[in-house]
């Protein structure tokens, strides 16, 4: 009898100090908590700034940088088609930086339209050439 009095009196003296440790491990998980949030929000934050930096890569100049024409390869067949080199804004430089030609395989009923400056009150930006489906 004695030994099932000190298990019950074991068993009592370790539920009643189960509140304090468990309450010490919530203080832990609720400060660890409250830090992962702040991380959570700051790298959330941190992402979308380099998303619309990314997506505005696009910079304004007031005049246009002077295009020197460069040697066109021989064309590897009928079937391709010359595209235009184009203009491609360096952050580094801020400036735009020529991509030379090249020859490409025409895409079926598509037709490349060229790039082009436009112009708008910030400055004029490089519009990038691109293939367009044929309206015939």
């Amino acid at each position: 009898m004695t030994k099932n009095k000190d298990l019950q009196n074991d068993f009592q003296k370790t539920i009643e100090g189960e509140p304090l440790s468990l309450s010490a491990e919530v203080g832990a998980v609720s400060i660890v908590g409250k830090y992962l949030k702040r991380f959570i929000y700051i790298t959330g934050l941190a992402g979308i700034g380099l998303f619309v930096n990314a997506c505005t890569a696009t910079g304004y100049v007031a005049s246009e940088p002077t295009y020197v024409e460069s040697v066109r390869p021989e064309r590897p067949s009928a079937l391709h088609v010359w595209i235009d080199g184009d203009w491609i804004w360096s952050r580094h430089s801020h400036s735009y930086v020529r991509k030379e030609g090249h020859w490409q395989r025409q895409n079926q009923d598509r037709a490349y339209v060229p790039g082009h400056w436009q112009s708008t009150p910030q400055g004029n930006y490089w519009v990038t050439g691109h293939w367009q489906r044929d309206n015939h």
